[in-house]
């Protein structure tokens, strides 16, 4: 038998430990409804959008064309020039035209007399007026909030005032006049040649409930370590990777999820690259839209305004040959339609306006000491990042939205 004090102590004592006990489970109660999702990036590319009404002029072709242009502008008539080509980059008595052999992977030009890289100095050639890309449509983001005569619409939102000047640069280019699901050659191959050599890029979404509406935190981040590829050569589900500390790819953005679709508050983004790639891709007034999907992956844009420059170099690392572009003509374009972060002594705007296509799969995330702070949800994608299947063709992609 308890004594009458002895019974009082007990009742505090329990009632003590009982509400230590629900302080503890509230507590649990609260962790376990906060998460942490982790996501590795399995496909980044410029943001494409071939249709019928982009290019009225025709276009300005592929490596084809681009050497022919570069015959004429040597003094061959068209027609000699069409004949060389023909010809494997021979005359008719089976000499190599000079002016077709490569100075690295770039084709011969010359100023003042002399060889010149069109990639390192392209201002020091005239300005060949490529076409730009027109039309309605164009993936991407209303990042100055206004809606102006020649703006875009975004083919899945409807969303006008889209601004893309980065498409209308390059968009009539053989090599990015396409559609998903098929990939500009440029960066298809460059990202899957980097991929076993660069550090991947991860994503981390943070809130109370993922499966339902609310705020949340995204975070991107680049890995200590490469990513790992599954039996198809994508991008393997449910790997760890090791989150890289450096700030120079370290961006954080308040979002929300409603009916599954993500999107931030605008900001700075930076993430560092590799060469062959992206040697970095940066950008200001940050806008991001993923869908959340059921398998556990994530698919949308990321867009904003991106030094011209930098998109510049990357291509100019790629090529004239390689790239399948003009250089001079692309280096003018964007400087003259570059429009966003105007120089404060010129006022000459050193960005562009620039939409990226972007997917990534489930991943853990784990800091410098172990432990983990993203989990990986759902098994991700059958196929994702190079093993995507591309087997629709270009012309059955090229009507537009309704």
């Amino acid at each position: 038998m308890i004594a009458r004090g002895d019974l009082r102590r007990h009742i505090v004592e329990t009632a003590t430990i009982g509400a230590c006990f629900s302080l503890v489970f509230l507590a649990a109660a609260e962790s376990a409804a906060a998460e942490t999702r982790g996501y590795v990036i399995s496909m980044v590319h410029t943001a494409t959008y071939a249709d019928s009404d982009h290019c009225p002029m025709g276009g300005n072709g592929g490596p084809v064309e681009l050497r022919t242009r570069r015959l004429i502008g040597a003094g061959y008539s068209e027609s000699e020039a069409r004949e060389i080509m023909l010809n494997d980059g021979r005359d008719d008595e089976g000499n190599r035209v000079e002016e077709m052999q490569l100075f690295g992977s770039f084709l011969r030009q010359t100023w003042g007399g002399l060889e010149v890289n069109p990639g390192n100095v392209p201002y020091l050639l005239p300005d060949p007026h490529i076409e730009t890309a027109e039309g309605r449509f164009a993936p991407g983001f209303n990042l100055d909030g206004r809606v102006d005569p020649d703006d875009f619409e975004d083919p899945d939102t409807n969303e006008k005032g889209i601004d893309n000047e980065l498409w209308r640069v390059i968009g009539c280019f053989d090599t990015f006049h396409v559609r998903k699901p098929v990939r500009a050659y440029n960066e298809n191959i460059t990202w899957d040649a980097v991929l076993d050599g660069m550090p991947a890029w991860l994503i981390s979404v943070s809130g109370e409930d993922l499966s339902r509406d609310g705020d949340v935190t995204v975070t991107f981040d680049r890995a200590l370590n490469v990513a790992l590829r599954d039996a198809s050569g994508g991008f393997l589900s449910g790997a760890t990777y090791t989150i890289d500390s450096d700030p120079r790819s370290h961006s954080v953005f308040a979002g929300r999820i409603d009916n599954q679709i993500l999107t931030i508050e605008p900001g700075d983004f930076s993430m560092q690259g590799e060469s062959q790639f992206y040697a970095i891709l940066r950008l200001t007034q940050t806008h991001l839209r993923l869908q959340m999907r059921l398998d556990g992956s994530v698919i949308g844009f990321l867009g904003g305004y991106q030094p011209w420059a930098d998109y510049y170099h990357w291509l100019a690392i790629r090529g004239e040959v390689d790239g399948q572009i003009d250089l001079p003509g692309v280096y003018y374009a964007m400087k003259r339609l570059a429009d966003g972060v105007p120089d404060p002594a010129t006022g000459e705007n050193t960005a562009i306006s620039a939409t990226y296509w972007l997917e990534a799969v489930p991943a853990f995330h784990t800091d410098v000491s172990g432990g983990v702070v993203g989990v990986a949800v759902g098994p991700g994608p059958k196929f994702s990042g190079p093993a995507v299947s591309e087997v629709e063709t270009q012309a059955g992609q090229t009507e537009a939205p309704q």
